[in-house]
C-alpha cells in the first residue's frame, strides 16, 4: 500500500466539499423539522464531535518539530564559560507529509460524521412522527366505531319494546359495546405510547406544530449511484483512508529524524562556535511490525467498508422493491375501498333497520367494516414507513437537511 500523494490529498478536500455541495440542490424538509432535528443533544454531540475532529485535524497539519533553545553556564577557576544553542530536528521521513494526508481524511470524516448522525435522527423522527399519526387514526376510528355501538343499543332497546327484537339482540349488541371498549382503550394506549416516543425525540417542538406534505411520501424511486454518496458509507470510506494515511505514519517512523543544531559562546575567554548533529541508531527497535500491524488495520477496515457497502446496496434494492409494492397495494385499497365506506356503513345500517340483516350479521358487518378501515390505516403506514426508509437508504433524506455549517479550514490552510 503505497504513501499518499498529494492527489490523494486533494481527494479528501474534494471529498468533503462534495458532501457539503452535494446537498445544496435537493428540495428541504419544512423548516420546522429542520430546526428539531439540529437541537436535539444527539444531534448537537456529532456536530461537538465533528468540530473535534476538525481541530485535530487543523493540529495534524501543524509542523511536527519545534526549534529547541539550549543555553550552558559554567565557572572554571575565575572566568565564566557560557554557551547559547538553538537545535532543530528535521523531517527527512516524510512524516508531516503523512500527517497531512491524516488531516485531510479527518475533516472530511468530521462532515460525514455530523450529517450521517442528524439524518438518523430525521429518520427516526419521521419513523415516530408515522407511527403516532397511525395511533391516532386508529384510536379515532375506535371512537367512531363505539359511537356507532351504543347508538345500536339503543336502537335495539326501542325495537325490543317494539317487538321487532328479542332479548338475545340486545345482548349481542352489549357483548359487541364490551369488546369495543377494549379496543378504544387499547388504541388510546397505543396512541398514548406513540406520542411519548415521539416527544422523546423532540426538543422545544410540540407535538401538534409538526406537519408534513403527504409529497414527501410520493417518490419515483429508481437505483443509481447516488446511494453510494451517503454520508454513512462516505464515513466509512474515510475511515478506510484514515488506516491507510497511519500505515504513512508508521512507515515514516521507521526512518530516523536528524537534528542538527549549532552554539555559540565564550569559553577561558574566547568565541567559541561549534555545530552538533545526532540521529537516533534504529537498532534495538526499527518499527517494523507497527507498519504491519498498521496495514493488517487498513486492509481489515477496507474489508468492512466493501461489507457495508455490499450490505448497504442489498437493503437500498429491498427498500425499493418494497415501496412499490406497499404502494401500489395503497393505491388499490384507496381506489376501492376508501370512497365506499361511509356508503358501505349506511347500506349495513340500513338492511339491519329493514330486517334484511340479523342483529349477529350486522355486528359482525359492522366488525368487517372496521377491520377494513384498520387495514386502510395500516396499509398507509407502511407505504408512508418505506418511502422513509428508501428516503434514507437512497440518500434523498440527507440531501434534504440543511444543517449548520461546521468550522472547516479554508481552502488555503488544507493545500488547494
Amino acid at each position: 500500500m503505497g504513501p499518499f500523494s498529494t492527489h490523494s490529498k486533494r481527494l479528501f478536500v474534494a471529498v468533503s466539499l462534495a458532501i457539503s455541495s452535494s446537498y445544496a440542490n435537493a428540495q428541504q424538509l419544512p423548516e420546522q423539522w429542520q430546526k428539531t432535528v439540529q437541537q436535539h443533544p444527539s444531534v448537537e454531540a456529532a456536530q461537538q464531535q465533528a468540530e473535534a475532529l476538525i481541530q485535530q485535524g487543523k493540529q495534524l497539519n501543524q509542523p511536527l518539530y519545534n526549534p529547541s533553545l539550549s543555553s550552558r553556564l559554567e565557572r572554571e577557576g575565575d572566568i565564566n564559560n557560557y554557551a547559547v544553542g538553538l537545535s532543530q530536528t528535521l523531517d527527512w521521513s516524510t512524516r508531516n507529509e503523512a500527517r497531512a494526508s491524516q488531516s485531510d481524511a479527518m475533516t472530511a470524516m468530521a462532515v460525514s460524521i455530523y450529517r450521517q448522525s442528524a439524518t438518523s435522527h430525521a429518520k427516526t423522527l419521521l419513523n415516530a412522527y408515522v407511527q403516532w399519526l397511525d395511533a391516532k387514526q386508529r384510536y379515532a376510528l375506535a371512537e367512531q366505531q363505539e359511537k356507532i355501538v351504543k347508538q345500536a343499543i339503543s336502537l335495539v332497546a326501542e325495537r325490543r319494546k317494539a317487538g321487532d327484537l328479542g332479548a338475545v339482540d340486545e345482548q349481542l349488541t352489549v357483548l359487541a359495546l364490551s369488546r369495543q371498549l377494549q379496543q378504544t382503550a387499547a388504541a388510546y394506549q397505543q396512541l398514548q405510547s406513540a406520542e411519548a416516543e415521539l416527544n422523546a425525540l423532540l426538543t422545544t417542538s410540540d407535538v401538534g406544530q409538526l406537519s408534513i406534505n403527504e409529497e414527501l411520501f410520493n417518490v419515483e424511486p429508481a437505483l443509481t449511484a447516488r446511494w453510494q454518496q451517503h454520508p454513512a458509507l462516505k464515513a466509512a470510506y474515510l475511515q478506510w483512508q484514515l488506516k491507510r494515511a497511519d500505515v504513512d505514519w508508521k512507515r515514516s517512523l521507521t526512518t530516523a529524524n536528524p537534528t542538527v543544531g549549532v552554539e555559540a559562546g565564550e569559553s577561558d575567554n574566547e568565541t567559541v562556535i561549534g555545530l552538533s548533529f545526532s540521529i537516533p541508531l534504529q537498532v534495538r527497535n526499527n518499527y517494523s511490525d507497527a507498519v504491519r500491524a498498521a496495514n493488517s488495520e487498513a486492509v481489515a477496515e477496507e474489508k468492512r467498508l466493501i461489507a457495508l457497502r455490499q450490505q448497504w446496496q442489498a437493503a437500498l434494492k429491498s427498500s425499493l422493491n418494497n415501496y412499490r409494492f406497499v404502494k401500489k397495494q395503497w393505491q388499490s385499497w384507496q381506489r376501492d375501498f376508501q370512497s365506499r365506506q361511509d356508503e358501505s356503513l349506511q347500506v349495513i345500517e340500513e338492511s339491519w333497520l329493514a330486517g334484511d340483516l340479523s342483529s349477529t350479521d350486522y355486528l359482525t358487518a359492522v366488525q368487517q367494516q372496521l377491520d377494513s378501515q384498520f387495514a386502510g390505516i395500516a396499509l398507509q403506514t407502511q407505504y408512508r414507513l418505506a418511502a422513509i426508509e428508501w428516503l434514507y437508504r437512497s440518500g434523498e433524506l440527507s440531501k434534504a437537511l440543511t444543517l449548520s455549517p461546521l468550522s472547516q479550514p479554508t481552502n488555503a490552510e488544507i493545500g488547494e
